[in-house]
This record gives structure tokens, C-alpha cells and sequence, in this order.
């Protein structure tokens, strides 16, 4: 495998954010035999900017290694009916429904579809919890998840989740600067840099996607990502 070296330099600056459809059933992807890093077991933190262009009557995937034959992970902003919509993050420890837990943020965060907003949630493997941020606002805490995340062999997706092998549960709206983490970060390190590029250098970053016209991940592990049914970029961006 290619292993592209990455500076160390001063992060460059944001320029584009990518645009899905859900009538188009776009989305980015990765297969689980050209990634590296992203079957994460443990301590997990997923960051994303996103911008909702409308609120699909189930729920839209902001990130996912989840499907219906092999759940791992997936976090997504879930509409529950009657305006209501909250953060919702999932986990399996064998694969299937039955070693699912699945848990949700605490505040409604409204249907507010013309701005921008970063999403985030931290997993404690050990603790069993996950903590949730809106705009690196604590969001809830919520436990009694399971300790550990199966390794299975499902695509990882930005902006949809996988049912019976068919994108599902698309997010329709602007994705930017996507970042997974294989620890636990803290508030003050969510609070801090989310306004700002990174190298792609730091420690336990194992995937990130700066979507600045391109697919490419700027981590040393080359998990560059296919465009799925013309997905467009966009010069509207949260930073």
C-alpha cells in the first residue's frame, strides 16, 4: 500500500466542503480492505462540520462503518418527529443487532437548516459512555454502552450508513472537515481546534478529510476516499 508522508507544516487554509444530495443517494466512501486505521476497538472521537440542507424523516449519517450485516460504528443526527432532532451515536461489540447499544445527546438541536454546526462525540471504551458536543458545547453523557467496538468489514462512509449492502440513511446537506480519532479527546482540544485546519500529523488522528476540493486523507494512512453518484464540493464553509 502507498503510504503518502505528510509535513508537519502549518496547516493550510479552508477552501471548499462537500456537497450531498440524499435524492441522489451521494455519499463518500472507503472499502474496508484499502483503509488503514479506521477499525477502531477502543477509545473513538468523531468531529465533523455539518450544514443540513433538510431533515430526512429517519435520520442522516454523518459518519458510519456500519452495516446492517456488520455494525462497528456510526454516528448520525437522528430526527425523532415533532421538530425534535438530537444527536445519535451507535456501537456493536460483535457485529449484529444483538451486541448493538445505541445512545443519544441530550438537547434538541433544533431544524435549524441554514447554518453551520460541529458535531462531535468522544466514546470511553472502558466507561462504556459517550459524550456528545454542539458546537463543542457538552451535550449529554450518556452510558451503558458496550466496552468494545467490533472490527467487522463494512465500508466507512461520510454522509450514509449501509443496509442489506445499499446506501441508506443519507445525510442531505454540506460536510466539512471530518476528523476520527482512535482516543478520547477532551473538550478543551474539541473546543480549540475545530476552527482551524490541522496537518494530519497529530497523535491518534487516524483519518481526516479537510475536503478542500478533493477526497484525500491527510494522515499518513492514505485513506483517500471514492465519490459516490457526483457528489460536488462547494465554496460555503464554516471557517
Amino acid at each position: 500500500m502507498f503510504i503518502r508522508k505528510i509535513s508537519a507544516a502549518a496547516a493550510s487554509t479552508n477552501t471548499h466542503s462537500v456537497d450531498l444530495e440524499v435524492d441522489s443517494s451521494q455519499y463518500l466512501s472507503i472499502t474496508d480492505g484499502a483503509q488503514t486505521g479506521l477499525g477502531i476497538t477502543g477509545d473513538l472521537t468523531i468531529e465533523a462540520w455539518i450544514k443540513a440542507e433538510t431533515f430526512p424523516a429517519n435520520n442522516g449519517t454523518i459518519v458510519s462503518k456500519f452495516d446492517s450485516a456488520a455494525r462497528s460504528y456510526r454516528f448520525a443526527v437522528e430526527d425523532f418527529g415533532s421538530g425534535v432532532r438530537k444527536m445519535r451515536f451507535s456501537i456493536s461489540d460483535n457485529g449484529s443487532g444483538s451486541g448493538q447499544t445505541t445512545v443519544n445527546s441530550t438537547a434538541d438541536i433544533g431544524g435549524d437548516t441554514g447554518a453551520w454546526h460541529h458535531a462531535a462525540v468522544v466514546y470511553d471504551a472502558s466507561a462504556g459512555t459517550a459524550q456528545f458536543y454542539w458546537d463543542a458545547v457538552g451535550d449529554g453523557n450518556p452510558s451503558g454502552l458496550k466496552t468494545a467496538i467490533y472490527d467487522g468489514a463494512a465500508d466507512f462512509r461520510i454522509g450514509a450508513r449501509t443496509t442489506s449492502g445499499s446506501p441508506s440513511q443519507i445525510f442531505d446537506g454540506l460536510i466539512d472537515d471530518v476528523r476520527i480519532w482512535s482516543d478520547i479527546r477532551t473538550s478543551s482540544e474539541i473546543s480549540t481546534n475545530k476552527d482551524a485546519e490541522l496537518t494530519g500529523a497529530e497523535a491518534n488522528l487516524v483519518g481526516y478529510w479537510k475536503l478542500n476540493n478533493d477526497l484525500l486523507d491527510s494522515t499518513s494512512n492514505g485513506n483517500d476516499l471514492t465519490n459516490n453518484n457526483s457528489a460536488v464540493f462547494s465554496t460555503d464553509i464554516p471557517f
